[in-house]
């Protein structure tokens, strides 16, 4: 049921600062696994979520041309989007993602910050990676988010499915990634652009990834370290499970 939001007050409330993701204590978490099905993105479509498989569409090798997520993260996102003004819709960009596609943006990312980041040490580079990019891995105590279908990109866009400036492409390595990045600034458009999308997914139970404004996650460890739940409840997942 897509439930109408009378009042978009929470636009008013800036994005809070938020500390760089310690990994370490995130895989410390256990994952008690749910059978949580994986489901097509195109569902949302009638609720006005429009899907635009990014990876897919940049020619990435074994990116998929839909976009998979957990049921329940389909549901909230149907939910995210009852909050938004009209003529403003969610664009979800990725969801699950093959481990193979995980290694080369992991390898496409560590050459982009070698290059333009040479004067970090290896150490400070890795750390960057680190927040812009997890490490790939089908370990079952410690899956790369993305491989759980508990994580989703999203931005917004207009009526016809045109994504809207939200301050930095997606995927982009810069400071102004991180979520919080236009609360101090000029640009109002953006800002109210950027607290839309993150008051939205948060009001629907998801939690953000701080260093990129578009990545949200439902039930995985990334979500439980963010609201000190004892455990998450999703794991490795594989397409050919459902």
């Amino acid at each position: 049921m897509r439930i109408q939001q009378q009042s978009h007050s929470m636009y008013d409330q800036p994005i809070p600062t938020a500390h760089d993701v310690d990994w370490g204590r995130v895989y410390d978490l256990p994952i008690i696994n749910s059978d949580d099905p994986l489901q097509d993105t195109k569902l949302l479509l009638k609720y006005g979520v429009f899907t635009s498989p990014a990876y897919y569409l940049q020619g990435i090798q074994g990116a998929l041309n839909e976009c998979y997520i957990r049921a329940s993260l389909i549901q909230r996102l149907e939910y995210a989007a009852s909050f938004l003004p009209k003529g403003i819709h969610l664009l979800v960009l990725d969801g699950w993602r093959p481990y193979k596609v995980q290694m080369a943006l992991r390898a496409s990312f560590a050459n982009f910050i070698q290059k333009n980041y040479a004067d970090l040490s290896a150490y400070k580079q890795l750390e960057l990676l680190n927040q812009f990019v997890a490490e790939p891995s089908t370990d079952v105590f410690k899956p790369s988010p993305h491989l759980t279908g508990g994580s989703v990109d999203v931005t917004l866009c207009d009526d016809q499915g045109n994504p809207l400036d939200l301050g930095t492409a997606f995927d982009e390595i810069s400071t102004q990634s991180y979520s919080h990045a236009f609360e101090n600034t000029q640009h109002v458009s953006i800002q109210a652009h950027r607290r839309m999308l993150y008051w939205s997914m948060v009001q629907s139970g998801f939690s953000n990834l701080p260093s990129e404004w578009w990545h949200f996650d439902y039930g995985n460890q990334l979500w439980a370290h963010h609201y000190n739940m004892p455990s998450a409840h999703y794991g490795v997942v594989s397409l050919l499970d459902h």
